[in-house]
């Protein structure tokens, strides 16, 4: 899968609504899991931050295959 496609993909997946509303519920069910975390529970706020970074890092990927493609036809346009 070139740098294009994971673009479309990514662009496809941000847009589509059904993608959205999980993103959603899951980021609420990460937020729901910090409030719910007792003071000294360090384990489970450890495992809960390690949930939401994977979270972040998703939101981020698909990002910068967006970016990356931007970059790439740009640069072709250029030359």
């Amino acid at each position: 899968m070139n740098s294009l496609d994971k673009a479309n993909a990514a662009r496809r997946l941000q847009e589509n609504e059904d993608f959205k509303m999980m993103m959603e519920a899951i980021e609420a069910d990460i937020f729901e899991a910090f409030r719910n975390t007792k003071l000294g529970a360090t384990e489970e706020l450890n495992n809960t931050h390690a949930l939401s970074h994977g979270f972040k890092l998703i939101q981020q990927r698909l990002e910068k295959y967006k970016e990356l493609a931007i970059f790439e036809i740009s640069k072709n346009e250029n030359r």
